[in-house]
């Protein structure tokens, strides 16, 4: 949150809410407010909540599906899209400190520990949403 709070985003709460927003038009989708829980693994409830937030500090719009009006799109504004780029640049600052003076094989063994500790638990993929070059190398 420091290091969030650094780059100007203090008021966000739910930067992989963005995340997943960013990915989606990355790819051409607008999703929905169910879709973003369903690949969050979030109650839609928990998701509406975040969204109102969101949407009131501008990072987010909603707006109604044109073919069902029951249904909302989100999208994210350019303040939105600034704040996912503010992000990484703060969770990479994070690796960074945390990281700092392990060798890249200490790496890779806390990166195999930590395969193994999900394994355990019953294995996990990676969010759908995160690019594979992105997420799979740490997963």
């Amino acid at each position: 949150m420091e290091e969030q709070a650094e780059r100007g985003l203090a008021d966000l709460g739910s930067p992989m809410l963005l995340l997943v927003l960013l990915h989606g038009e990355k790819a051409g989708r607008i999703y929905s407010q169910r879709e973003v829980a369903h690949l969050l693994r979030l109650a839609p409830a928990t998701v509406a909540v975040s969204l109102k937030s969101l949407e009131r500090s501008g990072y987010v719009e909603r707006r109604a599906d044109e073919k069902d009006a029951r249904r909302n799109q989100v999208g994210l504004t350019d303040k939105g899209r600034r704040a996912v780029e503010l992000c990484g640049q703060s969770f990479r600052a994070v690796d960074q400190r945390m990281l700092a003076g392990f060798s890249p094989e200490e790496r890779e063994q806390l990166n195999g520990f930590f395969h193994r500790m999900m394994e355990n638990l019953g294995g996990m993929e990676p969010p759908p949403f995160c690019p594979r070059e992105e997420c799979h190398k740490e997963w």
